[in-house]
């Protein structure tokens, strides 16, 4: 707000206005942003060359021989000269995801022009993924042309669709908390639906506590920004599949009254990572020709200790009516989650696949690059994590420990806390699993690692998971 309170402030404008851009890409990239030469002829002014070991050209200018090993770039005049090395040599997903960061490397050089995209024939499986690179790394993708060789459309297609899927993702998870609130996202949410040709469901604070989301309207109590509950659908003509996907939206954390420490909190604007890569997906969903129905449940709250906030100790009714016990009110993402994945169940969907930034301990076990993925349906797991491994997104199948369930489950429900300091993310999966009937295929992601990438000032949202859910969907559809 303005110092009066009559109107936004110039930051917040700005916010909105750069999403919305980013939104416009998503659903309507009928633009020249990657065109065929085919199509519009080869007017580009620049080219940008990828070569691998195999077939090494002669680059003039350099102070040392160009060798095209990994992640090399050498100008030579009007050309840009990436290496790729010997990546088609790995694994496939590996060689998409090295694809991809390269290229994204080179990105960063790309003219606001016509840039001529130069790929090997032998690189044709990661052609989408190079052109994802450059457009990611691009940082004007509303100005530069990519044009590539006819055969390479699709692919082209497909890598554009994925670097602006995840831009949004992106710039939403990275925008100030104080900018993008519960209700701003509810109103995001409702301009893509409009945009995008979507259902769209909004319930606000007093409608959350209304209609039993016992869950998030706790959570969401302590802010005098209160909780909203989007319910978004995209409906094909005709649906071959159905499924359901729920996203954590917490806007901030501070951890409620279970207060973080202060440097915990510093990029606590990015807990709201998998309601904004599924929002951006949905946005897209469209254009992609997806033929299966999807929903998306995304409770967004802001987690503070202001007056109304919940205390370890309450107990909380979720929408399905199993008791929760809040024992520590900065394990909040489980909380919400319940109540979003409580409603996803009872439409009785084909798969179910949920994605938050859940627990430190997923980091912990692997790391700020991988992403844990747990389910008891193994073969939903599986579905799932080749569509990560098609989609060069790094993920990592931990267990369904059941062993554990005793750290979950109460006399009276469940409890937020494992009242242990291991495995928990093992434990806040099962605690999930409750809201989930055994029967429903399920996938549970936890991308509290990769979803951010850098130091806390920085715009550090990374838009994963998104590609995993493009795939996704356009298997099962």
């Amino acid at each position: 707000m303005t110092g009066d309170g009559s109107g936004p402030s110039a930051v917040a404008t700005a916010w909105l206005e750069r999403i919305r851009t980013e939104v416009g890409r998503v659903v309507d990239p009928h633009d020249d942003g990657v065109i065929t030469t085919d199509d519009h002829g080869d007017d580009a002014v620049s080219t940008v060359r990828f070569a691998t070991t195999d077939e090494v050209p002669e680059v003039h200018g350099a102070f040392s021989r160009f060798s095209a090993r990994l992640g090399e770039v050498v100008a030579d005049g009007d050309t840009l000269h990436v290496g790729l090395g010997d990546l088609m040599a790995g694994p496939p997903g590996r060689a998409v995801e090295q694809a991809r960061t390269v290229a994204a490397r080179a990105g960063r050089h790309l003219p606001a022009d016509g840039c001529r995209v130069g790929i090997p024939a032998e690189c044709e499986p990661v052609a989408a993924a190079l052109i994802d690179g450059l457009r990611s790394g691009c940082t004007t993708p509303g100005r530069t042309r990519l044009l590539v060789d006819g055969r390479y459309a699709e692919a082209a297609r497909t890598g554009r669709r994925q670097a602006d899927t995840a831009r949004l993702a992106a710039t939403l998870t990275s925008a100030p908390p104080n900018v993008l609130t519960p209700k701003a996202c509810a109103g995001i949410a409702e301009d893509i639906a409009q945009r995008a040709g979507l259902d769209c469901e909004i319930f606000g604070p007093d409608e959350v506590s209304r209609r039993g989301f016992g869950g998030l309207a706790a959570i969401g109590a302590g802010s005098a920004h209160g909780p909203h509950l989007v319910r978004l659908t995209y409906r094909p003509e005709r649906a071959e599949a159905c499924i359901a996907l729920v996203g954590k939206g917490i806007t901030f954390d501070s951890g409620g009254l279970s207060l973080k420490p202060p440097g915990a909190m510093q990029t606590m604007r990015m807990d709201m990572a998998g309601a904004a890569a599924i929002l951006a997906v949905m946005a897209g969903l469209a254009v992609q020709g997806c033929s299966a129905t999807v929903h998306a449940i995304l409770p967004f709250a802001e987690n503070l200790p202001g007056a109304g906030a919940a205390r370890p100790g309450d107990i909380v009714t979720a929408w399905n009516g199993i008791q929760i016990q809040l024992l520590d009110t900065d394990f909040e993402g489980r909380v919400v989650l319940a109540d979003g994945l409580a409603l996803a169940s009872s439409l009785r969907p084909d798969l179910v696949v949920d994605l938050a930034t859940l627990t430190n301990a997923a980091v912990v076990a692997l790391g700020p690059e991988v992403a844990a993925v747990i389910g008891r349906d193994q073969g939903a797991v599986d579905v799932f994590l080749a569509a990560a491994a098609e989609a060069g997104e790094p993920m990592w199948q931990l267990p369904w420990a059941e062993r554990y369930l005793d750290q979950v489950r109460t006399s009276f429900g469940v409890r937020n806390h494992p009242l242990a300091d291991t495995g928990r993310a093992l434990t806040a999966a099962l605690f999930l699993g409750e809201f989930v009937p055994a029967d429903l295929p399920w996938v549970h992601c936890d991308l509290a690692g990769p979803a951010w990438r850098g130091t806390a000032s920085e715009e550090g949202g990374t838009g994963f998971a998104t590609r995993t859910l493009l795939t996704l969907l356009r298997d099962q559809g």
